[in-house]
């Protein structure tokens, strides 16, 4: 039963940061269907669409789908002037769990640790209350999506982090992360230094409306 007002969810690995690279390279939206699979669904009504879902053992997207949740797969994907759609099973699904049970009384945007600075001016210019969603997995908070929560909530404040809070943010995210990712596949380390951890680089705040998120940065 949430509050009126804004909602802000936050899965800096990787749902929030793939949405984000989705309009950095020129989506037009991003649909995010109910579950996984409905995608399909969403591109037969609207062919020119590019779909993403589940990665294979390999880290390449699964069949039928033209990249996954993964802010480095969207890269060699031609999305410019073209819908998408995903969801995910943390980020995507809060952002759903929240548009079922708020209705129109809730704003829902998408943020992480690259769009910091323009979400929070936008949420400041709202002048409605903000409330931080921290995806976390199986519904616990996780520290990157807390530390993702915390760093847009002092630019949301007019409080911005000193160089030192900065750092110790990232090493929040790294020490999350990072040890279970030096193991991996490349892709996975790119996804969270090169993507993840590029702080403030990105002018892209995604706002839902309906099952869709738009980049609002522009009505700023």
């Amino acid at each position: 039963d949430p509050r009126p007002g804004n909602y802000v969810v936050i899965d800096v690995t990787h749902f929030s940061t793939t949405v984000l690279e989705l309009f950095h390279s020129g989506a037009s939206c991003v649909h995010v269907p109910t579950e996984r699979g409905k995608e399909f669904a969403f591109q037969h009504q609207h062919p020119e669409v590019r779909i993403g879902g589940g990665s294979s053992a390999d880290y390449t997207p699964e069949e039928g789908y033209d990249f996954f949740n993964s802010p480095s797969s969207v890269q060699s994907v031609d999305v410019d002037g073209r819908p998408t759609a995903m969801t995910s099973t943390n980020g995507g699904n809060a952002v759903t769990d929240l548009r079922l049970a708020g209705g129109a009384d809730l704003d829902i945007y998408v943020g992480g640790l690259t769009n910091a600075v323009s979400l929070a001016e936008r949420l400041r210019e709202t002048g409605r209350p903000t409330y931080f969603v921290a995806a976390g997995s199986n519904g616990k908070p996780s520290p990157e999506d807390v530390a993702g929560a915390l760093y847009i909530a002092r630019h949301l404040f007019e409080e911005p982090p000193t160089d030192r809070e900065r750092a110790v943010y990232r090493e929040m995210v790294e020490f999350a992360k990072g040890p279970k990712y030096d193991e991996k596949p490349e892709i996975k380390r790119t996804d969270l230094h090169e993507y993840a951890l590029a702080f403030d680089s990105r002018d892209v705040v995604p706002k839902l409306d309906g099952q869709k998120l738009y980049n609002v940065a522009s009505d700023n």
